[in-house]
């Protein structure tokens, strides 16, 4: 049944994720006006701003210092091969027209015949003035392949030549030597270029649609950009299924019940341990999940959010109903595509449902708190309206619906809470307070029957809630064990000292294991009520428990000091032979009962006494193996004999002897 209810609740959320599919192709008319179901991106737009940011991106180019360098070098060996030349009388003109192939220049046999005609200082200085015009050109950005670049520094070159040199051939013959020999000095770098161009996309801020955005009205003609959209949402009947999406939404899904789970076998083992426990927590998520699902986007706001809240603190406690809820959270944002008032006022809901539910006493409380939880969501709805800009949108209906989900909340709770306390076997703190009603018609059999018992049962009760309050156990449900724990002895009233009031002992004439059995059998016949009352399963462990399988000390020690073979009396056949406490109430249960009536058959119940009584009983039940399946620790027990050592001193407090009047002589004369 669990996973079944699991399954149901999965199918339900993500049957929210699948949406109406529209037939539209490029360049038709669209009959529909389409908002987006949810953000997503216009990647056809974005894409069209990241190739206009790259082509923006200018070429990127590396400068090469040692061009520069090398030119020089160039020019300083063509010198030397001229100072070289000077020595010779006759120069064959292969010479020259190797000179030119070597150094990739293109002079005239006369225009070398000129040069070599200029003196050492001459040639010298003609040098130092090429070399001084080629380190001005590099000052210039010459691009590899650029066309531009290389006619300005033909222009720049001659125009340094002609600011110097004043004679016309030498003009050319420098132009000659020094242009053949520049090279360019920015070189493209293409990595470099497209590191640029991936910067350039990344600064390009997403073209983001919207949640609700209007994706193309009716009548506008379908473009690429609407297509990219629709296709990214996957409600075009040619889109892919978005299995990516479906795939995180379930693993969204599935987180949720993993960390709840986790979160009950660490710190709340009973849910683990209690099938009925887990399966109300299934039920009543799934309950929410499907109102959601089913009410539907338009009138979501009617939800009773509060359902999951007050029904699972009712039910288990506040710590498994803040956590559930948590995680329903989550489920209902994935079906409402995370509409940020309605986890808002789920959010609230759960919080405060689990808070407040604390102080509820019975089930009208429900109704009165209804009104609140209306209210609570009116104000989420509007305030958070006005945070997010939205208020265009707030009408009237979506409040009047708010403030109704909050009274539909308690007013579904406080109708399924019966059916899950019977289906289940759950009893909630409301169901407690209706047991310890004295006109419950157990509690009235009890006063009528066996009036020394049901007093019995009260001071037990009273001993056993303060100790639970002390340490910390549930003291609602530790009075009401120790209200029906005896309600066996209605059976045989009489045969049980409470209710012996001015009659003689019935257990002088019987023999001591008779007596024995017939105090045994109260415990049975209190099982057999409980289950004929229809009473909850806990109150048959009190019933049971109280006892668990200690020794009636005092018929098992009779009937061995009047055997004649005192050896042959066993002791099993004199012990109660019941389940051992596994509970702290029904341990607090055991020794408030025992208790309470040796401390009440004390002759002087001084403090002294009632503290040393109280310790031998203790003692006795630890020694006796009755605490082998209790959770009660060692610390709790001190606490609890202090509260009945405390309680106790209240009820047996000394009291002062009133003084009685004196018989005075009538001195009147009368």
């Amino acid at each position: 049944m669990l996973s079944f209810i699991m399954f149901l609740t999965i199918m339900v959320v993500l049957s929210s994720t699948l949406e109406r599919k529209y037939d539209l192709k490029l360049g038709e008319v669209s009959q529909y006006t389409i908002k987006a179901p949810r953000e997503t991106q216009d990647k056809y737009s974005t894409e069209h701003r990241i190739k206009v940011a790259q082509d923006e991106v200018a070429a990127q180019f590396n400068h090469r210092k040692e061009v520069r360098y090398d030119v020089l070098e160039k020019l300083e060996n063509l010198f030397k091969e001229f100072y070289e030349l000077k020595d010779y009388q006759v120069i064959a003109d292969s010479v020259f027209l190797d000179l030119n192939k070597n150094y990739g220049i293109e002079l005239e046999i006369n225009d070398y015949k000129a040069i070599l005609s200029l003196d050492i200082n001459d040639l010298n200085t003609y040098e130092r003035f090429l070399s001084n015009v080629i380190n001005k050109v590099y000052e210039l950005k010459i691009e590899d392949g650029n066309v531009s670049d290389l006619e300005n520094v033909k222009s720049f070159t001659r125009e340094e030549i002609n600011k110097t040199v004043e004679h016309e051939g030498f003009n050319e013959i420098s132009v000659n030597i020094i242009l053949p020999m520049i090279k360019p000095n920015f070189f493209y770098d293409h990595e470099k270029t497209e590191q640029k161009r991936e910067e350039a996309a990344k600064n390009v801020s997403p073209v983001i649609v919207k949640k609700d955005q209007v994706i193309i009205e009716a009548g506008d003609i379908v473009n690429e950009s609407h297509i990219s959209i629709l296709d990214s949402l996957g409600i075009l009947k040619t889109s892919n299924i978005n299995w990516g999406l479906n795939f995180a939404i379930l693993t969204l899904i599935l987180l949720t019940f993993v960390i709840e789970y986790l979160y009950y076998r660490r710190y709340q083992k009973d849910c683990i341990n209690n099938v009925n426990f887990l399966n109300v927590i299934m039920i009543i998520k799934f309950l929410v999940v499907i109102l959601v699902r089913v009410i539907g986007e338009d009138y979501v706001y009617i939800v009773p959010f509060a359902l999951g809240p007050l029904s699972i603190t009712a039910l288990i406690n506040n710590n498994v109903s803040l956590m559930t809820n948590l995680m329903t959270l989550v489920l209902i944002g994935i079906i409402t595509k995370f509409n940020i008032i309605v986890v808002f006022m789920s959010l609230f809901n759960v919080i405060l449902g689990t808070l407040f539910l604390k102080r509820l006493k019975n089930r009208i409380h429900f109704i009165k708190l209804s009104s609140w939880f209306g209210i609570i969501n009116v104000i989420i709805l509007t305030t958070i309206t006005f945070i997010i800009g939205n208020v265009k949108s707030l009408v009237l209906l979506d409040i009047v619906f708010s403030f109704l989900g909050g009274i539909l909340s308690a007013i579904l709770v406080a109708g399924i809470l019966p059916i899950f306390e019977n289906l289940f076997n759950i009893v909630t703190s409301m169901k407690l307070l209706e047991l310890i009603n004295p006109e419950h018609p157990l509690l009235k059999k009890l006063v009528v029957e066996a009036p020394g018992t049901y007093n019995h049962s009260l001071m037990v009760a009273n001993l056993a809630e303060a100790a639970s309050d002390a340490i910390g156990a549930n003291s609602l449900l530790t009075r009401v064990s120790a209200y029906y724990h005896d309600i066996g002895k209605t059976g045989k009233p009489y045969f049980f000292r409470e209710n012996q009031v001015g009659s003689k002992n019935p257990h002088d004439r019987i023999d001591p294991l008779t007596s024995a059995n017939i105090i045994f059998s109260h415990v049975k016949y209190g099982i057999q009520l409980a289950r004929e009352y229809k009473l909850p399963k806990f109150v048959e462990h009190a019933i049971e428990g109280h006892h668990a399988n200690t020794l009636a000390k005092y018929f098992y020690l009779t009937m061995k000091n009047n055997s004649k073979n005192p050896d042959e009396v066993n002791e099993k056949d004199f012990r109660y032979g019941g389940e051992l406490p596994k509970t702290k109430e029904v341990t607090i249960l055991m020794f408030a009962d025992s208790v309470e009536a040796a401390v009440r058959s004390l002759s002087e119940p001084t403090q002294e006494n009632i503290k040393k009584m109280i310790e031998d009983i203790v003692d006795d039940k630890i020694r006796d193996g009755q605490l082998k399946n209790s959770p009660i620790s060692f610390k709790d027990i001190e606490i609890m004999k202090e509260s009945f050592l405390k309680t106790l001193k209240g009820i047996y407090h000394e009291r002062i002897e009133y003084p009685k009047e004196e018989n005075k002589e009538n001195n009147s004369g009368v």
